[in-house]
């Protein structure tokens, strides 16, 4: 969001401008952080050209930043500047998102900005675990190897969300198909079949009257039936944007018989994975943990992330809240433990990530070869019922005859 602000500088001067932050505290931290004393702080809306103009812009996704991360790591680790390899990356970028996020960077640096304190001033392009991962390396001497580090945790995240919308592509394609056939059958077919109907003067059975009520309830209030729908769609969105809400949707997704082992070990790989990178390279583990709660995707999880993270302020350990949320299994609270214990938890959270990331894909496997035939079988079956309760009144003309 960016911000229109009013202040005083540290010489008393007045000062105002705009300012790019997730939210308004963070923007108000941010300017504190400069020196500036805030006396007005509003969100202000973008002009409607440039909200059309990236309404069609294609958006920076994580295959787009790990390449990011790889290219700059390659020509940093080779002993190139990291304004001219910005500039190299500048003139490369497919994406015309992150070309302009690389030539904002570009700026930034060359005011002699930090370049993560460059990265957090685009926090929609850049996400926390990358800013603060960069801060690290920045701190550590060894941006090369933090970001190679980086680009590979962002090219796992890319194959797991992958593995998931491959999963998903072909029973949502079969399901938009068959609700396209179902109403082109019931608004197009099925009138014409009306006149045919009635002119055989025998009682209609019930599943012929219901199809046919059906259809001509659609025909007349097909309009009524798509506000309802969008209605439901739209409340339904603005509900779970509740955060009660969202924690309730969750857990009910997590109890799912077979969605729901494939969304804990999606949100646990994830969880592991974004861990063990942040701690690899040197993120404190308070810093760590809001991060991960952040990122993880699962509002049950957050909390158990959340609870564990109190625990680690108050000089705890990690393991012993995670068990008790009863959300992480047995195998990961023992790997935590171990790795608290001998202090590899780093270590110890990627080798979990991987066996997730493994029990992931065998699981999407079988699912699209289980979902294909159930969707055949349905499909057929409802386009059956159709067709059948249409020709059931010739069925009983035919058995009067005989």
């Amino acid at each position: 969001m960016t911000f229109a602000y009013r202040g005083r500088d540290t010489k008393g001067e007045a000062v105002r401008g705009t300012i790019e932050a997730d939210s308004q505290e963070l923007a108000i931290r941010e300017l504190r952080s400069q020196g500036i004393f805030i006396t007005h702080c509003r969100p202000v809306a973008l002009p409607p050209a440039r909200n059309w103009r990236h309404l069609f812009r294609r958006p920076v996704s994580r295959r787009d930043l790990a390449l990011f991360c790889r290219q700059l790591a390659t020509m940093l680790g080779a002993g190139l500047p990291i304004i001219s390899a910005l500039r190299i990356i500048e003139k490369q970028a497919e994406n015309s998102s992150l070309r302009e996020s690389v030539t904002l960077l570009l700026r930034d640096l060359e005011a002699g900005e930090a370049f993560y304190r460059a990265l957090e001033r685009q926090p929609r392009v850049f996400p926390p675990i990358f800013i603060h991962t960069v801060e690290a390396g920045e701190l550590s001497g060894a941006m090369d190897e933090t970001l190679g580090r980086l680009a590979g945790h962002l090219e796992k995240e890319h194959e797991l969300e992958e593995k998931v919308k491959s999963a998903l592509t072909y029973p949502a394609i079969v399901s938009m198909v068959a609700l396209l056939v179902v109403i082109i059958l019931l608004t197009y077919v099925l009138p014409s079949f009306r006149v045919m109907l009635n002119s055989l003067q025998v009682p209609l059975p019930w599943p012929t009257r219901l199809i046919l009520g059906l259809s001509e309830w659609l025909r007349r209030l097909w309009f009524l039936v798509f506000l309802i729908l969008s209605g439901a769609g739209y409340g339904f969105y603005r509900w779970q944007q509740r955060p009660a809400a969202r924690y309730q949707l969750d857990r009910v997704l997590l109890r799912l018989p077979v969605i729901g082992p494939l969304n804990l070990k999606t949100v646990l790989s994830r969880f592991s994975r974004t861990l063990a990178t942040l701690l690899h390279s040197g993120v404190p583990v308070l810093t760590a943990l809001e991060i991960v709660r952040r990122t993880v995707g699962n509002a049950v999880v957050a909390e158990a992330v959340a609870r564990a993270e109190e625990s680690v302020r108050d000089g705890q350990g990690l393991a012993a809240p995670l068990e008790a949320s009863g959300v992480f299994p047995p195998m990961v609270v023992e790997m935590i433990t171990v790795g608290e214990e001998t202090g590899a938890l780093d270590f110890m959270l990627e080798r979990v990530a991987a066996l997730y990331e493994q029990e992931v894909g065998a699981i999407v496997g079988r699912l699209a070869s289980l979902i294909e035939p159930m969707l055949i079988v349905v499909l057929g079956g409802i386009v059956g019922v159709i067709v059948i309760s249409v020709f059931l009144p010739y069925f009983q003309v035919l058995g009067g005859i005989r």
